[in-house]
C-alpha cells in the first residue's frame, strides 16, 4: 500500500513538472491553446512573499519545475522527516501558485488552479500522514 502511494505521488509530481516545463506541457492539463503564450507567462515572476525569491523574482519555467521534480523524487523515499520537508515545500509552492495567479495572464488561471488543487490534495495527505505518525 505504501509503495503504491509513493508511486502515485511520484507520478503526480512528474506530471505537474512536465505540464509546466514547456509550451507543449500545457496540453497535459488540457490547455494546448496556451502554448504560444508560454514564454510570455513563464518568462519571469516578481517572487512570492515568504519565499527566497521574494523581491528578486524567478523564472517559473525553471524554479517551479525544479521544485515539482524534487518533490517527485522525494515522494519515492520514506521517513517522517522527509514528509515534513515535503509538507513545507508544498506549502511554499502554494504561496508560489498564489503569486503566479496574480502575475500570469488570466487565461492561465485554469492551469494554475489545477496545479493548486493537486498540491492541496497532496498537502492533505502529508498532514494526515504526519499526524498519524505523531500518534503512533
Amino acid at each position: 500500500m505504501e509503495v503504491e502511494i509513493r508511486r502515485r505521488r511520484h507520478a503526480r509530481y512528474l506530471r505537474l513538472a512536465a505540464a509546466h516545463a514547456g509550451p507543449l506541457g500545457l496540453a497535459l492539463l488540457g490547455h494546448p491553446e496556451l502554448a504560444p503564450r508560454y514564454l510570455e507567462a513563464y518568462g519571469s515572476c516578481p517572487g512570492a512573499e515568504g519565499l527566497p525569491c521574494a523581491g528578486v523574482g524567478g523564472e517559473p519555467g525553471v524554479c517551479l519545475v525544479r521544485r515539482l521534480e524534487h518533490l517527485g523524487r522525494s515522494a519515492l523515499r520514506g521517513g517522517q522527516k522527509r514528509r515534513a520537508q515535503e509538507k513545507a515545500m508544498v506549502e511554499g509552492l502554494l504561496l508560489c501558485m498564489g503569486q503566479l495567479k496574480k502575475s500570469f495572464p488570466p487565461e492561465f488561471l485554469p492551469v494554475l488552479s489545477a496545479t493548486e488543487a493537486e498540491l492541496r490534495a497532496d498537502l492533505a495527505y502529508l498532514e494526515e500522514t504526519l499526524a498519524s505518525q505523531e500518534k503512533g
